[in-house]
């Protein structure tokens, strides 16, 4: 029975284990003793015995062993990562169109504070105290209406909303402000269109302002005046029928204060070309935020993370298979040194390369 078949037949499952099979066989391997030998080099006429040839087989399924070993454990991996093939797939589609938009959206930012940040006329900070602002005066006009409207005893949910309503009202009222300024910054940049430059000319409504709407200005302006004017009237009576006719007129020139502060709070926050440059400073970042996003998805990470999995295990079962059958191919070196009676104790010096009765060195020439 050969040494293969005795290995099998005691149940070596793994490699490992018929490694450590194949040490203890070849340490009981004895070849039939011809005569001393003393120093002698090996037989001219040995050429490759059935031992030496028996541990190249051994060594050569090492090789084919290892790697099989390796396949089967990274199949898991392999598996997960096929399955992620069509989502990853169109995750990098969405990854390559998104590329596209981040770069367009920089390059039109980029553009346009290139040619419009010298007609920038807002500081820098006035944006946000107009949002912080503008809901304290519509809650402040609120609270006032709110305190007189349960006094009378109104229902508390149903006087919060008249409260809010008429609060909101006098915010807006002052939005026209806003309009008012747009127009008087539009009149300053007015150029005449054979003036503009390339570049100005993909903003060509920023620099040359028609006179149409001017109607419609004085019309909102009429209209948010009559806003205030009714608040400051209601809540004058509302709170002259609480608390007496001077806390009436208090509250009511408060109302009216208040839609009037709203509307210089917008005057001094307007600015077009301000605002358009924040919107394209806010479209790039949603197409970062968007692009960065899809970047750290799961699919995509989850197939990274497999594809690197089954590769390093298998990377590793192969070199495992290499040393391997380097180890076998050692036990073969040593059955012949075990038995220099046969074999005798080394090469001749003209055969010092060891090539007779060996095979080719894996990687290099016989």
């Amino acid at each position: 029975m050969s040494l293969i078949s005795r290995v099998r037949g005691r149940g070596v499952a793994t490699p490992a284990g018929a490694l450590d099979a194949w040490v203890r066989e070849a340490d009981a391997v004895s070849l039939p003793r011809l005569d001393e030998v003393g120093g002698h080099p090996r037989p001219s006429g040995v050429g490759m015995s059935y031992a030496e040839q028996e541990y190249q087989t051994l060594a050569d399924e090492q090789e084919l062993i290892w790697p099989a070993e390796g396949e089967h454990a990274a199949r898991s991996f392999q598996v997960r990562s096929r399955g992620l093939d069509r989502p990853a797939a169109a995750t990098d589609f969405l990854l390559a169109e998104n590329e596209t938009e981040v770069r367009q959206a920089r390059a039109d930012y980029q553009h346009a504070a290139k040619v419009l940040t010298p007609y920038v006329r807002r500081e820098p900070w006035a944006k946000l105290r107009y949002w912080v602002v503008w809901p304290l005066l519509a809650l402040g006009d609120a609270s006032g209406v709110l305190s007189a409207a349960i006094t009378l005893g109104d229902i508390p949910w149903v006087a919060a909303g008249q409260a809010l309503s008429s609060g909101l009202a006098a915010a807006c009222a002052g939005l026209v402000g806003s309009e008012l300024k747009h127009r008087q910054l539009a009149r300053a940049r007015r150029r005449d269109p054979d003036t503009l430059t390339d570049d100005e000319r993909r903003y060509q409504r920023l620099f040359v302002a028609s006179e149409g709407g001017l109607g419609v200005v004085k019309l909102v302006g009429f209209l948010s005046l009559t806003v205030v004017l009714l608040l400051a009237v209601a809540v004058g009576a509302l709170r002259s029928a609480v608390e007496g006719n001077s806390s009436g007129l208090t509250f009511g020139l408060l109302a009216g204060a208040t839609a009037i502060g709203s509307c210089l709070l917008g005057y001094s926050a307007a600015d077009e070309v301000a605002d358009l440059l924040t919107t394209y400073t806010k479209r790039v970042g949603r197409a970062e935020k968007r692009h960065l996003a899809l970047s750290a998805g799961k699919t995509t990470k989850a197939q990274a993370e497999a594809e690197e999995a089954a590769r390093s295990i298998q990377a590793e079962y192969q070199l495992r298979g290499q040393a391997a059958g380097k180890r076998v191919e050692s036990l073969s070196w040593r059955v012949q040194r075990r038995n220099p009676q046969v074999f005798g104790h080394g090469f001749a010096t003209s055969e010092s390369t060891g090539v007779i009765g060996r095979r080719s060195r894996r990687g290099s020439a016989a």
